[in-house]
């Protein structure tokens, strides 16, 4: 998340009350059992990984990954590969580097892609999505815990525990480069290059989630946005429709200790905003960012010592009740 950018924002945006439930989400217990299994053990160790605290194993080998800034070199590749190793253990029907070209001061880089085929609606593709790089730039030690290693560490338990599952709908988990350079600008590096990709080649993406800073609960109040176009800039409801699903989810899976709310401030600084430049349906799953901004993102305090452990868990459970539901879990 642009955290600079999205101070100006924060003046204008507007939260709406959240949605009251009904029964379109029916209660599934293989659902139940995947939110049973997001527990403070099974995020943390992605999260230690990627914000330095303990060494990660990759390619075979120790490293510890110090910053995974977008220009860094060698730590931001090591951390795509990371990911990539993670994702090819799981049992995907395909992992997948998307290289981009970058523009101007941003340079190459590349998206990580998992994914699960779709059975009987395989042409609508639902993405969940995290931004792998971090700031703050050239500094030594960017650990970037919140910002973004807890979305990352969230979706990499979707793809683990959705691997063998299966879905009416195709699902990509992608975890993009760049976000901290606004890709939502450009159609050239991170997810603005996936999305414009993806517009070109006519893929019929239905829903996408960016999951970006999900373990800071400042004043311990549990709100947590989901991040919408305002109603009038939202064709066909799609951005809301996705907020409505999750929030029957966060119901039906008696899902506790967290306020799912949306905000239709039409923000578009994060991910999700280059599927909105590209006509999809989107939306920003993040903690409050709007009363409590956290004061550690892009700084070398980014750590995880500061997570709200029970919030985060609480969050991840959720994003999973609605991927799974979006996705059409048979």
């Amino acid at each position: 998340m642009r955290r600079t950018a999205l101070m100006a924002f924060l003046a204008a945006a507007i939260c709406v009350p959240a949605i009251s439930a009904n029964a379109a989400v029916t209660y599934n217990p293989t659902v139940a059992t995947m939110i049973n299994g997001v527990t403070q053990a099974e995020l943390q160790p992605v999260v230690d990984e990627l914000s330095g605290v303990t060494p990660a194993v990759i390619g075979g080998s120790p490293y510890t990954i110090l910053t995974r800034g977008s220009s860094s070199g060698t730590p931001i590749d090591m951390a795509e590969q990371y990911v990539y190793e993670h994702l090819l253990t799981y049992g995907l029907d395909s992992v997948a580097y998307q290289n981009y070209p970058g523009k101007g001061t941003v340079q190459p880089g590349r998206n990580v892609i998992g994914q699960i085929n779709g059975t009987t609606k395989a042409n609508e593709i639902v993405v969940i999505g995290a931004h792998l790089d971090d700031q703050p730039w050239g500094e030594p030690r960017a650990p970037g815990a919140d910002d973004n290693a807890s979305g990352v560490s969230a979706t990499l338990y979707l793809a683990r525990s959705f691997a063998d599952k299966t879905f009416e709908r195709t699902i990509r988990f992608v975890f993009f480069g760049s976000e901290e350079n606004a890709p939502w600008t450009s159609n050239a590096f991170g997810s603005g290059y996936y999305a414009a990709q993806a517009k070109a080649a006519g893929e019929n993406i239905v829903a996408m989630i960016s999951a970006d800073a999900l373990a800071w609960n400042g004043s311990n109040n549990g709100v947590v946005y989901m991040n919408t176009r305002t109603a009038k800039k939202d064709p066909g409801g799609g951005d809301h429709a996705i907020v409505t699903m999750w929030q029957q989810a966060v119901t039906t899976y008696s899902i506790t200790g967290i306020t799912p709310t949306l905000n239709a401030s039409g923000v578009n600084l994060s991910d999700h905003g280059a599927f909105w430049k590209n006509g999809y349906p989107a939306v920003l799953l993040i903690e409050d960012d709007v009363s409590q901004v956290n004061p550690n993102w892009h700084t070398v305090n980014d750590k995880v010592s500061t997570f709200r452990w029970p919030f985060y868990v609480q969050v991840t459970k959720s994003l999973v009740a609605v991927a799974a539901h979006q996705a059409g879990i048979i």
